[in-house]
């Protein structure tokens, strides 16, 4: 999140140039929602875990995703797909519990995040990648995907995925409640941030395409494998109401509530760890 000075001269700016030119407006709200604020965020809880082994993911013609490997080659691999703002290392509570458990694990720096280049990160883009680092990487026994990470596996789902399970955690479902909540932080007045969404999606249109005609139509998803789903009572930045959103259209998935842990800490709570590793290696669902 911005630093309140940062978060203060935002609203001052919005709330002159939204009268003054609002055509700035909207393309200054396009610049803010698609560059991360810190994307190389730290995880106060991470765990030690072993350097990984590095590779390049080619993903468009000019960028090359930063890929991560920890394990051994012949062993089962699961995907992770981390959050906005974030990198894997914030997930490394299920690196650690995973390489215990003999399990080869995948995960990749999205555009703009990490080592990862770019001219902007959005919802089309980390879809691609999502696909593009299944079709290198093989067939998955599990992707596990957080937060934004969880939208891009639901959109990217509808073009197929090669994986056994799918298990999220704080999944967003729903990116128009998404912009509209983080506006209001801003101040952002509500026709900017609508036009914001419509200039998003023409300046990228080729690809959004490929998922769907509008910003519902992308994650009207119907891929049907074994879903676990994640998601504190207590989040305050994407509220649990995705994830029961989700498990109405997704009526083959198991929503588990927490309480107390909000939208990061859940990445490091051991229960959440242990039945992640539970729901993967049981055949089937739960």
């Amino acid at each position: 999140m911005h630093h309140p000075i940062q978060l203060k001269l935002i609203r001052i700016y919005f709330a002159m140039v939204s009268r003054l030119f609002p055509s700035l407006a909207v393309t200054s709200a396009h610049r803010i929602f698609h560059y991360p604020v810190n994307s190389k965020r730290k995880n106060r809880n991470e765990k030690s875990i072993p350097q990984p082994q590095k590779f390049n993911i080619p993903l468009y013609e000019n960028i090359t995703l930063q890929g991560y490997k920890w394990g051994k080659e012949d062993h089962p691999i699961v995907l992770l797909v981390h959050g906005w703002s974030t990198t894997s290392l914030s997930m490394s509570h299920f690196i650690d519990m995973l390489l215990t458990h003999n399990y080869q694990i995948v995960s990749y720096d999205a555009l703009r995040h990490g080592e990862t280049k770019g001219k902007l990160s959005d919802l089309s883009n980390w879809a691609d990648s999502v696909q593009t680092v299944i079709r290198q990487i093989g067939p998955v026994e599990c992707i596990i995907a957080h937060s934004f990470g969880g939208a891009a596996v639901t959109v990217a789902s509808k073009l197929g995925l090669e994986t056994k399970k799918l298990v999220f955690v704080a999944p967003i479902h729903d990116v128009i409640s998404v912009s509209d909540n983080f506006a209001k932080q801003l101040h952002i007045p509500a026709e900017i941030v609508e036009e914001m969404r419509d200039y998003t999606w023409k300046n990228n249109e080729k690809n959004f395409q490929k998922y769907g005609k509008d910003w519902q139509d992308i994650f009207t998803s119907d891929f049907q494998v074994p879903t676990l789903i994640f998601h504190d009572e207590d989040d305050k930045e994407i509220g649990i109401g995705h994830s029961k959103d989700l498990c109405k259209r997704w009526t083959w998935a198991t929503l588990k509530q927490t309480t107390g842990l909000g939208h990061r800490a859940i990445l490091d709570d051991e229960t959440v760890i242990k039945e992640t590793l539970a729901f993967i290696q049981t055949q089937g669902n739960l």
